[in-house]
Order: C-alpha cells, then sequence, then structure tokens
C-alpha cells in the first residue's frame, strides 16, 4: 500500500453525497481487477461480484432498500458468496466442498468481502469514495430474484462508488479496538469512553434502542429460510418453527369480498358461462355456511372450464389464506400475477397475501406494481402504508394516507392511523387534529378515545387526557391500558390517592403488571406509605430480579424510613447493573453521608463528575463531603463552581 493510500484511509470521510459523474471504463476496470486479485480464504475465489448499472434493476433495488443513494452512486456493485462455479464442474459439489457446513460459508464469505475491500481500497487510491449499503441483508429474498441469483449463490455486500460532492467531517476512530495478542475484556474508563463514543455518533437515544422481539425473529427466520433456499445449511436439523409467530387466518368475509371482484373480472372474458357463474354462487354458498374446502373443489371446477382465468386462482388463494396455509395461498396469487400481468388487483392481493404473511419487502414490490398499473387504488396506498408504518418510515407512511384521503377516502380508521403517524414524529398539534376527525366520525369508539387521550397526555394536558380516558373506560371497563394511562396522568397532576385506586383496580384485574406495580410504588411513596410501597418494590423484584431502577426506588423508601444500611445495600446492587447511572451514583452518595461516610461519599460524586463533568448538584454534594473531611478550600471551589453554573 503506498502512501496516498495510507492517507485516503486514514482520513476515512462521512460524507455519502456523489457527483453524478460517471466513472471512466478504464478506472472502473481497475477497480474490478483490485477486488478479483484481492487474497482468498478458499484459493479458489468463492464469491462472484455483480455490476448493477441498467437503470431499471437500480430502480427496483431502491424500492426494496428504500435508499436512494442505489439509483444515485455512479457504481454500484454487489459481491455474493457463489458455490455455484463450483457445483456445474463438479459432480457431488455438496459433498465435496461441505455447503452444509458453516466453516465453507464463512471462508467463503470472508472471499467476498476481501474483495469488496480490494475494489474500496483501490477506489480511494484513485479519489474515489466507497461505502457499503447494510440494507442488502434485510432483503436477501428480493435480491435474489431481481439479480436472478441461483443455488448456491448468496448476496453479503453491497459497494457504493464515485466522487464526493464535498468532503463532510472526519469519522473520529472507535477507541479502544485492537489488542496485542489476545482479547481484554474493557476497564471501567475504557466503558465510558465506548459510551461518550456512540453517544457523539448517534446521540442519548442510542442507549435506549431496543429491536422489536417478533420482528427480529421474523428476520432471522428468512435470512435462515434464505440461506437454505440458497443451498447452503438444507441438512444442519430442522429450522425451529416456533422462531416464526404463526400466522392467523383472514376472515371468510374478506375472502367473498376478494372472490366477488374476482366475479367481476370473470364477467367480462369471452369464456365466461352461465355455469361459471353458477359456479361462483355455489362457492359463495359453500364460504357462507363455513366450508371453505369445499368452495376450493368448486373453483378447481371452474379452472377447469377456463385455465386461463387468473382470477379463479386469486380466488383459491384466498380461500387458502384463510385457512392458514402459507405457501398455497402465496402460490396461487403468484399463479395470477404470471398469468396476467397488466391486473393492478391481482398484484394488490398478492401483496396483502405477502404482508399477512411477514414478506413485507415482497409485499412492497407487488404493491408498487399495482400502483404503478392503477395509481388511484386506495387499498393498496393504505396496504403500502401499513408496511411502512412496520419499518418505521413514518415520512413515507403519512404520504400514503395523505394521497388516499387525495383520491377521496374517508373514515375513521384513516384519521386515526394518520394521528398515530405523525404522533410518532412528534408533530402533536396534527395528531389531535386528525384524532380529532376520526372521533367526529365515531365519537363512542373507544381505540380512538384512547388515542387522543394519548396525545393530549403527550401536551401535557392531562385533565383533557383524562376526560377522554374515562369515556373509553365507559366501553371497555377492563381494559388495563386506559386504566394504566389514566392513573399516570392523574399522577402527574398529583391526585395521588385517585391514582392509586386506579392502579389497585389495574392489579385486581392483571396482577403482577409490573408498570401498574411500579406506578402504585411510586404514589404510596408520595403519599407518605413507605411500608406498603416497600412491598411493592419487594414485589417488583420477585417479579423482575435484574430491575435496577426497582433497586434504587427501594433504597430511597428505606432511605426515609432511616434503614441506611440496607439502603446502602440496595444501591450497590443496583450500581452493580449500571454502574454509570448518575442517579444511583447521587443516591448511594447521599446515603454515605447520611451514614457519616464522608470518604467514601466523595469517591462516588468524584466518579459521577467524571462521567458528568459540571453537574451542579453533583458538584454541591462534593463541597459538603469535603466540607465534613475538613478540606475547606476545595469545599468553597465546589460550592463555587455549583453556583456558577445555577
Amino acid at each position: 500500500m503506498n502512501t496516498r493510500t495510507f492517507e485516503d484511509v486514514f482520513n476515512e470521510m462521512n460524507n455519502r453525497v456523489f457527483y453524478p459523474q460517471p466513472i471512466p471504463d478504464k478506472i472502473k476496470d481497475g477497480l474490478l481487477e483490485a477486488a478479483v486479485k484481492a487474497a482468498t480464504a478458499t484459493a479458489i475465489q468463492a464469491y462472484s461480484i455483480i455490476v448493477v448499472d441498467e437503470p431499471q434493476q437500480r430502480k427496483r433495488l431502491h424500492q426494496i432498500c428504500g435508499y436512494s443513494a442505489n439509483l444515485e452512486s455512479p457504481l454500484l456493485v454487489v459481491f455474493c458468496v457463489d458455490f455455484y462455479r463450483v457445483k456445474i464442474v463438479q459432480e457431488n459439489p455438496e459433498s465435496a466442498f461441505g455447503l452444509n457446513c458453516p466453516n465453507t460459508f464463512l471462508l467463503a464469505l470472508c472471499d467476498a468481502m476481501a474483495a469488496a475491500q480490494g475494489m474500496a481500497t483501490a477506489a480511494k487510491g484513485k479519489g474515489l469514495a466507497a461505502y457499503y449499503s447494510s440494507t442488502i441483508i434485510n432483503n436477501v429474498e428480493c435480491i435474489r430474484k431481481i439479480l436472478s441469483l441461483p443455488e448456491w449463490v448468496f448476496p453479503v455486500a453491497m459497494l457504493r462508488l464515485g466522487y464526493q460532492v464535498f468532503p463532510g467531517h472526519q469519522q473520529e476512530p472507535l477507541p479502544g479496538p485492537v489488542y496485542s495478542n489476545r482479547y481484554v475484556p474493557l476497564k471501567k474508563k475504557q466503558i465510558s469512553a465506548q459510551k461518550k463514543y456512540f453517544q457523539d455518533l448517534f446521540g442519548d437515544d442510542f442507549f435506549q434502542l431496543r429491536e422489536d422481539d417478533r420482528a427480529a425473529a421474523e428476520r432471522a427466520a428468512n435470512l435462515w429460510r434464505q440461506l437454505t433456499y440458497s443451498g447452503f445449511f438444507r441438512n444442519i436439523g430442522k429450522r425451529d418453527k416456533k422462531t416464526i409467530p404463526p400466522g392467523a387466518k383472514i376472515s371468510l368475509g374478506e375472502t367473498r369480498q376478494i372472490i366477488q371482484l374476482s366475479h367481476g373480472i370473470s364477467r367480462k372474458r369471452k369464456q365466461y358461462t352461465i355455469k361459471v357463474n353458477f359456479l361462483y354462487s355455489l362457492a359463495t354458498f359453500h364460504l357462507i355456511k363455513g366450508q371453505p374446502e369445499r368452495a376450493l373443489d368448486v373453483f378447481s371446477r371452474a379452472i377447469l372450464l377456463i385455465p386461463q382465468a387468473a382470477e379463479l386462482y386469486c380466488c383459491q388463494g384466498a380461500i387458502h389464506q384463510s385457512l392458514g396455509n402459507t405457501e398455497r395461498s402465496l402460490h396461487y396469487f403468484g399463479k395470477a400475477v404470471s398469468l396476467e400481468k397488466g391486473e393492478p388487483h391481482f398484484y394488490l392481493w398478492l401483496g396483502r397475501c405477502q404482508l399477512f404473511w411477514g414478506k413485507e419487502e415482497l409485499a412492497l414490490m407487488s404493491l408498487n406494481k399495482a400502483l404503478e398499473l392503477k395509481p388511484t387504488l386506495t387499498t393498496a396506498w393504505l396496504a403500502k402504508a401499513e408496511i411502512l408504518e412496520r419499518k418505521k418510515v413514518w415520512e413515507g407512511s403519512l404520504y400514503c394516507y395523505q394521497k388516499t384521503i387525495s383520491l377521496g377516502h374517508r373514515d375513521h380508521k384513516l384519521y386515526n392511523n394518520m394521528a398515530l403517524v405523525y404522533l410518532r414524529l412528534g408533530r402533536l398539534r396534527e395528531a389531535q387534529k386528525y384524532c380529532g376527525k376520526a372521533l367526529a366520525l365515531r365519537p363512542r369508539d373507544p381505540i380512538v378515545l384512547a388515542n387522543i387521550g394519548l396525545i393530549y397526555s403527550k401536551m401535557g394536558e392531562f385533565e383533557k387526557a383524562i376526560a377522554h380516558y374515562t369515556r373509553a373506560l365507559k366501553m371497555q371497563p377492563n381494559n388495563v391500558s386506559l386504566l394504566n394511562n389514566k392513573g399516570y396522568c392523574l399522577l402527574k397532576m398529583e391526585c395521588y390517592q385517585e391514582a392509586l385506586a386506579i392502579y389497585e383496580l389495574t392489579l385486581e384485574l392483571k396482577p403482577g403488571l409490573l408498570s401498574a406495580l411500579e406506578n402504585k410504588a411510586s404514589c404510596l411513596t408520595l403519599l407518605g406509605r413507605t411500608e406498603e410501597a416497600l412491598l411493592c418494590y419487594n414485589e417488583i423484584l420477585r417479579l423482575k430480579p435484574s430491575g435496577a431502577t426497582a433497586l434504587n426506588n427501594k433504597a430511597l423508601c428505606l432511605v426515609k424510613m432511616g434503614k441506611y444500611k440496607q439502603a446502602l445495600h440496595c444501591y450497590f446492587q443496583a450500581l452493580e447493573k449500571d454502574p454509570d447511572n448518575i442517579s444511583f451514583l447521587s443516591n448511594t452518595a447521599a446515603c454515605l453521608i447520611k451514614m457519616q461516610r464522608y470518604g467514601e461519599a466523595l469517591a462516588h460524586y468524584e466518579r459521577a463528575l467524571s462521567l458528568y463533568p459540571g453537574e451542579r448538584a453533583l458538584l454541591s454534594g462534593k463541597g459538603v463531603c469535603l466540607d465534613y473531611l475538613g478540606r475547606f478550600d476545595e469545599a468553597v471551589n465546589c460550592y463555587n463552581s455549583a453556583m456558577g453554573l445555577a
């Protein structure tokens, strides 16, 4: 690596905007050569490189990955693990190269990533910028279809290259990722440095991030499924079916609606006959009677009369969906689309079926196709909005809802959903407006009443929130979420006795509900009933022994009761679970002061100040410790600093 390349790597910039300037063919060829000449772990270059330059292919990738840079990058390259080339020259490639062995896949993955990084490094030497796209792993199924990947080929990385518009600011390196000879666990100072790094990079929200368990399980199961579809790991035991939540069945009413629309499409066909009409009526009759299997037989007979009638396959797909048959429902809707590519409703029904079974990326492709054929299809806009909400693309889902309204669609569910999206975006006034519109259409709907109560609560208008929660509770008196939310508003209004009554009722309906127990304990503490609050915290810790906040709050109760030794024990337990929590450190120090252990209290304040320099309350507490220890000059300095920050 020459000196220039070292400088390029060390001065990595984080701006990702490219000039719309094509990369010369000579440079492009040189980059590809650098990739294929990279070191390998398998010695057979078990990877393939796909340069994506067709506008239509890029558009499809953009629709799947939702990243506009895939359209704008002058050079877009996908790197794949590839044993297909081995397969075509081997009689028994699975046995020869161990495709059911994770070791083989990981070695091929090393090959592919080495090639990608070889290209990225060479690009920097030519004055280009190179960035990886992280969305490829979340959309493997669609990527495989778009790129026509055969078995034994699996996409693992997407690299975007081009000339930067402006350099951006230099990315600071993560502190301490390099070790000598062996891995060394992080020390407390290193942990603090790591936390500060992530906080500077992502903000305070980074420490609150927690992925939805169901969504994570679905993505993990889908990734495993795509690996097995690609030929890898097929014989490594059976996948645990519990990782994918079982799909619920759609109602027969929704099924009949699809059949009714399909019937209208059939009537326009030349082959449509009285017998086909009779078969539609007979199938509908069987569905009304709750006999979906017999309805399937009827549509099989109808298909024999009109084999190319794609809508009949949609009817079968809808019935299989109502029966909970995942693969068959997807197969029949897919068959309909393959027979007739110009009917938007077929893409809509396929997309809704894919969405129903958790295949969100495929569903998005199908719905986009439906809207391309018929932009006024409101049901497709609504289904697309649902997908974008699941993906937390709030602005995108809001656009879909606004588009639906512009097409003349009005109902309370639409307004309610818009209100929730505005709430997610923090635009409370708009959320209030659309929730009000939903309420005007359905004044007694408990869901709408609960949502407008939540909006008022976020706005700090607790009296209005309580009024709406009370109205909702008239329709659903045993709804623990409504009771809990109403109690929270009363707690904020300092109506502790009323809030306590609400939480006690909630716990009668759902014993052991942690949020209600925590709020009840807070009410009891604020009412001065510390003995009862202590019992609540003991119950919380029995249900959730790892609860650091509950330990801290229990300690506060013990301090009020003068039981400092027990309180200190709880504080130490809380600090073991969360050593950098400023409240835990400060409360522990205050307890140590009451126990006249000033040196230990000072150490805790200094620890807290090393993490949160300049915090006024911490400086004041440190001054108290120094005062008691006779270090008066230092104490005065602390007090002055605290007053100067006031």
